[in-house]
């Protein structure tokens, strides 16, 4: 099997050649062999997350390559901007401006030479108030530009799985408004956030439908890494991820095509939740410290009906941990899950980006060893 058939066949539960070694990269690691400055890659260069993702994963490291893609912008959404630019050879500030027909949100960034693209400020200053500017930013899914996402999925081939990403109500809010107000937000605005929520299903849903209906994707990744129990509570996650949930695998599974929800951190008590959705796949059941998984315990709850991507710790492995550290781990990983298919071997969070590159070629080497059928 190649990348794409094995990674698919395992999130369908099925039984592939051997068990799929995905790395969970984000940019991270990519930038480092991408000329390790976060303003060359991002500010510079704009290289393309997806091609620094798959040459590294793939070509570099020779795991099985496993990204998701995202829309680009409607010519019909409201107008933006970049002002206020000020930039040194080791950090770059700047103000984005989306100019909506009810007026503007706008946003401060930060990328510093060894930081990532950052946030000081939120478009959303206040829900009530802003309720009609972000409601402008719902109104026309079926016309987002899809080109990227079709150029890159015929560039990547069957080199690796490639999926629609999609942010939960959760994510999305977080996104405009940051984490910790966003869960005031949902004390304190409960009916204008029912509202907000409703409206961004309904366009979450018939964005999902124009991508799929226009591009080849192999799957689609429900984002929620606010939803993790380190941020919500069950009832929250029950009340606002779950009927997205239902509504986004309702039209996936239209497609024919596995879904996946992610969710970083603790996330024991979301899992029966989240399987509620219908969800074909849980992503990145993450084990202690840093999440409060039992990787053999779900497999035993859930591997009959749902297959498990994730597992082996980012930062007490991946990071502070030495190459056999890594190679126990993907073990531990393997034999309790790797039975009767369904598993996809992967990190319970992005890999940090000071992971000692042994531990990274350990990582794939062990996969390839212990996951053979």
């Amino acid at each position: 099997m190649n990348s794409k058939e094995r990674i698919t066949t395992a999130m369908r539960n099925g039984i592939p050649d051997t068990v799929p070694v995905t790395m969970g990269l984000s940019e991270m690691i990519p930038v480092r062999y991408f000329g390790d400055d976060y303003i060359e890659f991002f500010w510079k260069n704009k290289t393309p997350v997806w091609r620094a993702r798959f040459e590294t994963e793939y070509e570099r490291f020779n795991s099985d390559g496993f990204l998701h893609l995202c829309e680009n912008i409607s010519p019909h959404d409201p107008p933006q901007e970049i002002h206020n630019v000020k930039e040194t050879p080791e950090k770059v500030t700047y103000t984005k401006v989306i100019h909506t027909p009810a007026g503007d949100l706008s946003a401060d960034y930060y990328i510093g030479r060894n930081s990532p693209v950052s946030s000081l400020n939120w478009f959303v200053k206040n829900p009530v108030q802003d309720y009609q500017k972000v409601i402008e930013l719902l109104k026309y899914p079926e016309s987002k530009n899809l080109n990227e996402i079709v150029e890159a999925y015929e560039e990547i081939g069957n080199r690796a799985h490639a999926g629609f990403w999609i942010s939960t109500p959760i994510d999305w809010w977080g996104s405009l408004r940051g984490t910790q107000t966003m869960i005031m937000d949902l004390f304190d605005y409960p009916d204008t956030m029912n509202k907000l929520f409703q409206a961004y299903r309904e366009y979450a849903v018939a964005l999902t439908d124009h991508v799929l209906k226009n591009t080849p994707l192999d799957s689609v990744c429900m984002g929620g890494s606010s939803t993790s129990m380190n941020v919500i509570s069950p009832d929250l996650h029950r009340s606002h991820s779950l009927p997205f949930g239902k509504a986004i695998c309702d039209k996936v599974h239209e497609f024919d095509i596995p879904v996946q929800y992610h969710m970083c951190g603790k996330s024991r008590k979301a899992l029966p939740i989240t399987a509620e959705m219908s969800v074909d796949a849980f992503d990145a059941i993450e084990c202690p410290p840093t999440g409060d998984v039992d990787l053999a315990e779900v497999k035993q709850a859930f591997g009959d009906k749902i297959a498990l991507r994730g597992n082996v710790n980012s930062i007490t492995v991946m990071l502070e941990g030495k190459p056999e550290d890594v190679r126990r781990d993907v073990k531990r990983c393997m034999d309790a899950a790797k039975a009767n298919g369904g598993f996809i071997l992967g990190v319970g969070d992005q890999t940090p980006y000071d992971t000692p590159e042994e531990n990274l070629h350990a990582f794939v080497e062990a996969g390839r060893e212990y996951g053979a059928y």
